[in-house]
């Protein structure tokens, strides 16, 4: 039985679609789960009470402060920071800075990517920013949004090395789900082809 290479084509693209979805289904059970665990925890802590733990507890210091965004991140105001694990180990890759309309993606110190490893400009920047690019722009000719909200990717490198991606317009929580769930698998796949 022959394809045609339309066929074959398209048969790839729906291959590493399904991949990509795989992922991401994977990168959400792991946090169900990692929910479930804390929850867990925190209802085991606090439905039994001991004798002593009834009694005054001893002022409490003060908390400690959270570390500082990296100097590499611009100076927005962050309203949230999101770290992606690999779904193998739990290992950090990276920490997404979430500001209004912005985020940057921070490798961890210990990971070291290049832009040029596979699949990063291939499948990250080319299929799912791309993608999201070319509804943007078709949401610009309808008149939806303006030029200036159409999404934008932005890498920056040190010494070969991704040091920061920055996304801007990603717009809907949705959107950076999707981008952090591919920046998790994207950067699995980039350090097992290291390996």
């Amino acid at each position: 039985m022959s394809f045609t290479e339309e066929e074959v084509r398209r048969a790839a693209e729906l291959k590493q679609w399904a991949e990509g979805r795989i992922a991401e289904m994977q990168s959400e059970i792991d946090k169900l789960k990692e929910t479930l665990f804390v929850v867990d925890a925190v209802l085991r802590k606090t439905s039994f009470k001991t004798a002593s733990e009834l009694r005054p507890s001893p002022p409490e210091r003060a908390a400690p402060q959270p570390a500082q965004p990296p100097q590499k991140v611009a100076a927005a105001e962050f309203k949230e920071v999101r770290p992606i694990k690999r779904s193998s180990d739990g290992k950090i890759l990276a920490n997404v800075y979430v500001s209004e309309g912005e985020a940057a993606i921070i490798p961890a110190s210990d990971i070291r990517l290049s832009a040029s490893t596979p699949p990063f400009k291939a499948f990250f920047v080319g299929r799912i920013i791309e993608g999201m690019k070319v509804k943007d722009q078709q949401e610009v000719s309808r008149g939806s949004i303006r030029e200036d909200q159409v999404i934008y990717c932005q890498v920056d490198e040190e010494n070969g090395m991704i040091s920061k991606v920055m996304i801007k317009n990603y717009r809907d929580k949705n959107r950076l789900n999707e981008i952090v769930n591919s920046v998790a698998w994207t950067f699995t796949r980039m350090l097992e082809k290291k390996s």
